[in-house]
């Protein structure tokens, strides 16, 4: 099979390639930053708004997987994780009509199946309701209808795959999922809150992709999930395999939210990303909660939620998000080291420079 990959240098892309790599077929990857795409792709540098180059790279494939978006919170992101994740969308699927592509496998989120105020495991008959909709959210739901409705007007027939908390590597950039984990390291007071989300390894979207662009049904939307947990018990897990005390207290949403304010404000003092926005805070106590059934019956079989955990450590303590006090602090457990492929390096140092010899002493008279 020669397979279409866009967004083929980030988190899901890039182990959509490897995954398809490891079975033999053929990657052509449709990206922005070639310097991160896996190996063994046939790289093309495409912008998602111009459908004619977008057509050119795709021609020939068999198939189409989605995976560039924008995942980001807060007010100033808005307008753009909407013209990408939305807008981006359509053009991706009306150039793969141009060029023949039968198939596409759109990823799209969880969260568009919406979220319980109860620890209940939601499907793909959910939607957004009552809980708060961050702009991520609202794009992500209108990034499934012009999804069909583009796949509809170009003869392409588009399978919906819904991944939730997404963690692990590798990675360029530091997403909201990742972010999780790295915040409780940061966090002094080893803090907790209500609700809970269903967090999966990427290394199993890999899979799970190429599993629906195989057997999806055109139409469908199909949850790729892994292990519910509570907040609580995410953090427990973290804590124990980084070798941390905790989780002690648990803070409601007006506290969270306040946190998130200030570190949007201490962001915009210091020109970096924060971690934490008050879009996001304003979805604690809710449980994202899923169920993938749907998606087991065609062979889907994820990691638990342990595993996946151990992988955004594993990467966590390699990257430049987490200052090298706080990982000098770290214990990690040996399943945390084992998370990760270790990589050869070239052991070619730069040559020092020859020592100058010490100054003769002179003896006291």
């Amino acid at each position: 099979m020669r397979l279409a990959v866009t967004g083929a240098s980030g988190l899901v892309g890039g182990q959509v390639v490897r995954a398809a790599r490891a079975e033999g077929h053929q990657v052509v990857a449709l990206t922005r930053d070639p310097r991160s795409v896996p190996a063994g792709a046939d790289v093309r540098v495409v912008a998602l708004d111009d459908v004619a180059v977008l057509a050119a790279a795709m021609t020939g494939a068999d198939a189409l997987v989605h995976c560039a978006a924008v995942y980001a919170y807060g007010p100033d992101r808005a307008a753009e994780v909407q013209r990408v994740n939305r807008d981006g969308t359509r053009c991706v699927v009306e150039a793969a009509g141009r060029a023949g592509v039968p198939r596409a496998v759109v990823t799209s989120s969880s969260v568009t199946c919406g979220s319980s105020p109860t620890p209940v495991a939601r499907d793909e008959t959910g939607r957004l309701g009552e809980e708060a909709v961050p702009a991520y959210y609202a794009s992500k739901a209108a990034q499934e209808e012009a999804a069909l409705s583009a796949g509809a007007e170009a003869g392409v027939d588009v399978v919906l795959a819904l991944p939730t908390v997404v963690l692990g590597g590798p990675y360029r950039r530091l997403a909201p999922s990742n972010a999780m984990v790295l915040r409780y390291l940061l966090d002094p007071t080893r803090s907790t809150f209500p609700g809970g989300c269903n967090v999966v390894d990427a290394r199993d979207l890999g899979e799970g992709h190429l599993l629906l662009a195989r057997h999806g049904a055109p139409g469908e939307r199909y949850l790729l999930g892994g292990q519910d947990l509570t907040w609580r018990m995410l953090h427990t897990m973290v804590a124990e395999l980084a070798g941390l005390p905790g989780p002690f207290a648990e803070i409601g949403v007006h506290t969270a939210w306040m946190a998130a304010a200030a570190a949007e404000a201490v962001a915009r003092l210091t020109g970096s990303t924060p971690l934490s926005t008050r879009e996001e805070a304003s979805t604690v106590g809710r449980y994202y909660w899923y169920s993938s059934a749907k998606v087991a019956a065609l062979g889907y079989t994820p990691r638990p939620a342990r595993a996946a955990i151990a992988a955004s450590l594993a990467w966590l303590c390699v990257g430049d998000d987490l200052p090298r006090w706080v990982r000098e602090g770290l214990r990690l457990l040996p399943e945390v080291r084992a998370a990760r492929d270790l990589v050869p390096r070239s052991l070619s140092p730069t040559p020092r420079p020859p020592r100058r010899p010490a100054p003769a002493r002179r003896r006291p008279r």
